[in-house]
């Protein structure tokens, strides 16, 4: 695959990921505040809803991660180092995340057969938990980071890319919702690049410190 069609590629990723994830987040809280979610959680988990609501989750971070590597390929040249950091930051905690929900997708509904009572449990022994506040620390720091490199960068639109730095941060809060600001980010961004509103890398090099695309 040529290095234009593989940006159009991760340019049409990260559109649908971006859908895919805030309809799922959106689905998510309308069962959790509109309706009041269900009472135990394993019930949930053997439903139709779960099976779609758990399959956009996996879809949309594996179109993430196509999303990731189109959007770095577009930037690369001028992002120096640091988005090389900044992407392989991403990369890695994008991975952890499709694991994540792909646990959710095949894990969870066996348990909520075999093991009811682990679901229900508020809190689980051992070290389940602290590998899921880590993996959500790794997608916020890498994407927080791959915003910082994509910003000096200079070759994505500077309020699509301040967006996705805020959206990054605000999934580490222990709050509702807080992924839906990187959903719209990341598509954004990936509107962007099929429109065509970014800067040639060849001329972000030699323009340098020229006024940022808007």
């Amino acid at each position: 695959m040529s290095a234009s069609n593989l940006i159009r590629v991760g340019g049409l990723a990260a559109v649908l990921a971006g859908a895919l994830l805030l309809i799922a987040d959106l689905w998510s809280l309308l069962l959790e505040f509109i309706l009041g979610g269900p009472e135990d959680f394993s019930e949930f988990a053997v439903t139709s809803s779960w099976t779609v609501l758990s399959a956009l989750y996996l879809l949309g971070s594996l179109l993430l991660l196509v999303a990731l590597v189109g959007l770095y390929a577009r930037q690369s040249e001028a992002a120096g180092t640091l988005g090389l950091v900044g992407f392989l930051a991403a990369l890695v905690g994008t991975g952890l995340l499709v694991g994540i929900f792909w646990t959710q997708a095949f894990v969870v509904p066996s348990a909520a057969i075999e093991a009811p009572a682990f679901l229900n449990a508020e809190e689980t022994a051992g070290p389940l938990d602290m590998g899921f506040m880590l993996s959500g620390i790794a997608v916020a720091v890498g994407w927080a980071l791959f915003g910082v490199a994509t910003l000096r960068a200079r070759v994505f639109p500077r309020r699509a890319i301040i967006v996705l730095i805020i959206g990054a941060l605000l999934t580490v809060l222990p709050l509702p919702a807080t992924t839906l600001v990187i959903d719209v980010a990341v598509a954004w961004l990936g509107l962007s690049l099929l429109s065509g509103q970014v800067r040639a890398t060849a001329e972000t090099s030699s323009l340098g410190a020229q006024p940022r695309v808007q």
